[in-house]
């Protein structure tokens, strides 16, 4: 068993970071960089998938490289957002599994094949399901990728998702607090302002995660800006702590982990640094915080918490 008083100061600070990178094989760049950065997570894309021997082969040289147990975390929703598609091929979208004959029956078959793939990969973490309420709607970035804008049906249909993973070994994570499904622009590229105000907002968006607050291991928190939540200053939900900390865990109660998405996503400010963007999210309440390929931006987010520290 690791204890904290065996961790020093750049151990502490590197598990507060999950990281992605380049490449399929574990070379000596990466080395360089897991060793040097100690992060508590690590995160694949497609980018980094060729075959099943391939990722097995990378997930265990990534454990094998850090002190602390990582986590080793991927997407794998379904539908578009489907990273093992070399090994698995198509899948169908939460969407499609939702409005099956008996969508209960599809989405724990679809999550009992996803875990089991998971697990015998290497991997630990499942950043889904999507919690946000979407019609086929392609505008907000999400579509499909939500089982529907009914929220009793999304929290219904999540549990399911959650109780698959967690029995097979695999920590599911969902997203995106407190909801992108009124977004009209995707995070990726931009920030989108939602107005929604906040009896509406705890009424339809909040409520799977008011169901599920005791079922979520994870929180992942998403990069739009709420007007009645934030005030007038633009800016990404997950650097708010008026969102993470006052009404994730404040109002609705909720104990287990909060993630930021990606730090490097086009909605966060492009004049912060690594440092600055870590920082924020950080004092907003997350504790885990995301930096999914820069590398430049990785070793400043590290720097920036160490003097902080």
């Amino acid at each position: 068993m690791i204890r904290l008083s065996d961790l020093d100061p750049t151990d502490r600070v590197g598990q507060l970071l999950w990281i992605g990178f380049e490449g399929t094989t574990p070379g000596a760049d990466l080395e360089r960089l897991v060793r040097g950065v100690r992060p508590g997570g690590l995160i694949l894309f497609g980018r980094n998938i060729v075959s099943a021997p391939q990722v097995r082969a990378l997930n265990d040289a990534l454990f094998r490289m850090l002190k602390v147990p990582p986590f080793l975390a991927l997407d794998q929703e379904g539908g578009r957002v489907n990273r093992l598609r070399p090994i698995l091929g198509a899948t169908p979208s939460p969407l499609a599994l939702a409005t099956l004959p008996q969508p209960r029956r599809a989405v724990e078959r679809h999550a009992i094949a996803t875990a089991l793939a998971l697990k015998s990969l290497g991997f630990n973490v499942n950043f889904a399901p999507v919690l946000d309420l979407s019609g086929p709607d392609p505008d907000n970035g999400i579509g499909d990728r939500a089982f529907g804008t009914d929220p009793l049906r999304v929290a219904e249909l999540a549990a399911r998702f959650l109780r698959v993973h967690l029995r097979a070994g695999v920590i599911p994570i969902g997203k995106h607090f407190p909801g992108l499904g009124a977004a009209r622009a995707d995070t990726h590229r931009t920030l989108p302002v939602i107005r929604a105000g906040r009896d509406h907002l705890w009424r339809r968006d909040l409520l799977p995660y008011r169901r599920l607050r005791r079922q979520l291991p994870g929180v992942m928190v998403g990069h739009a800006y709420y007007p009645q939540l934030q005030g007038r200053r633009p800016a990404p939900a997950s650097l708010a702590r008026p969102v993470v900390e006052g009404l994730l865990r404040r109002r609705i109660g909720y104990r287990g982990l909060v993630l930021t998405d990606d730090l490097e996503m086009g909605a966060v400010d492009a004049a912060m640094d690594g440092g600055d963007r870590a920082l924020a999210a950080l004092l907003a309440g997350s504790d885990g915080l995301m930096f999914c390929r820069d590398v430049d931006r990785i070793l400043q987010a590290q720097a920036g918490l160490l003097r902080a520290l």
